[in-house]
């Protein structure tokens, strides 16, 4: 699945006027309707999401159905968001008085279609009885080139409060050429390694970020949910960024299999080592589906003792590892940077189910860390 931005400036601005309507129509919905959600969060007692939406649409005839109906449907997702948030952090976390309104297109709401008739503009988009010209740049075009179906997009604001569409699709499936497999440790000091060496990313870079917007945020306490939506934002940049060039580097080393950790919980914080924390299970799901847009087969491996496990003989010990950097193996004094030997481990455990592991390690693993396959 992919995304694109495409600004909507050279659209008649009688019919911009009107999508500004719809933006201020939503948006007083939600500044009533989360309070009503709020207190029957409270109260514990539930409406069924079919009497809100007769509510408001009887408050609100002027307002499509299909548009009201995905608006209040995103709204319950952020309050589920919000909970779940509120859980993790064990507080109360208050509900935005002025949440971020878009305009929900489903499938059967819009129609994009490439524009051959004239050279003026290169697409439009139907909405709402009405058409809405486009001007593509080349990354548009080169983002579109591999497009097999539109999924359901939105109208949204950029900074500078220009409509533009947020245009989904979903890509052609792809299939890598390589033959060649490749196992991925997520570090601390490289925040991924691979098993053949490479590295990609820095621990340092992450770790002096982070104690910055902990700075800012100490230092203006006003402007700290400000701060922490930048970090947010910084954070999902880094990651995309991150799992791009570990994807572009498989297809330029011809290789068609990934091996990931299936880490969870517990498993994505190691309080022996990590020296801060990361968002690792963000950074996973960003390479799993670039992986599987390049068509690259992922499969994912049980993490247990791979940083424990000698790669050289299999044996595993929990002496073996002493820092967090280096590795020696107390049986055969094999030494290797930790984060290396784990992603060879994970590359033993990704090759057709352990079976081309080395015999030693096949005995040594066969009894608590025979990892089983899950195709991503």
């Amino acid at each position: 699945m992919k995304s694109i931005k495409i600004k909507l400036n050279n659209s008649n601005p009688v019919k911009l006027q009107k999508l500004l309507d719809i933006f201020d129509i939503l948006s007083s919905v939600s500044k009533e309707y989360l309070p009503l959600r709020q207190k029957e969060l409270e109260t514990k007692e539930f409406k069924p999401f079919k009497e809100h939406y007769v509510y408001f649409r009887t408050k609100r005839p002027n307002i499509n159905s299909g548009i009201l109906q995905s608006h209040l449907r995103q709204q319950d997702s952020m309050i589920k968001s919000f909970i779940s948030w509120c859980k993790k952090k064990h507080k109360i976390v208050s509900f935005p008085e002025e949440p971020k309104v878009t305009i929900p297109l489903r499938n059967d709401m819009f129609h994009f279609e490439y524009n051959k008739e004239t050279k003026t503009f290169n697409a439009w988009l139907k909405f709402l009885k009405m058409y809405f010209p486009l001007n593509l740049c080349e990354y548009h075009l080169k983002s579109l080139e591999d497009m097999d179906s539109v999924s359901d997009s939105s109208v949204v604001k950029d900074k500078q409060g220009n409509l533009c569409l947020r245009l989904c699709f979903k890509t052609k499936p792809s299939k890598a050429t390589g033959n060649k497999t490749l196992g991925i440790d997520l570090g601390i000091v490289k925040p991924i390694v691979c098993s053949d060496g490479h590295m990609i990313g820095s621990g340092g870079y992450i770790k002096h970020k982070k104690l910055e917007f902990g700075k800012k945020r100490a230092k203006h306490q006003k402007l700290k949910d400000q701060i922490t939506q930048k970090q947010f934002r910084w954070t999902d940049d880094l990651n995309h960024k991150l799992s791009r060039e570990l994807v572009d580097y498989c297809l330029q080393q011809d290789i068609n299999v990934l091996g990931l950790e299936a880490l969870k919980g517990s498993h994505l914080s190691n309080k022996k080592f990590r020296k801060y924390t990361w968002a690792f299970k963000d950074l996973i799901t960003k390479i799993v589906y670039k992986a599987e847009n390049a068509g690259l087969k992922v499969v994912s491996v049980d993490p247990r003792y791979t940083s424990q496990t000698c790669n050289s003989c299999g044996q595993k010990s929990g002496d073996n590892r002493q820092t967090q950097s280096d590795f020696m193996c107390c049986y055969c004094n094999h030494k290797a940077n930790a984060d290396i030997n784990a992603a060879k481990n994970i590359f033993n455990l990704t090759v057709e189910n352990g079976s081309n592991m080395n015999q030693t390690m096949s005995k040594a693993l066969n009894s608590e860390t025979q990892g089983s396959l899950v195709l991503g």
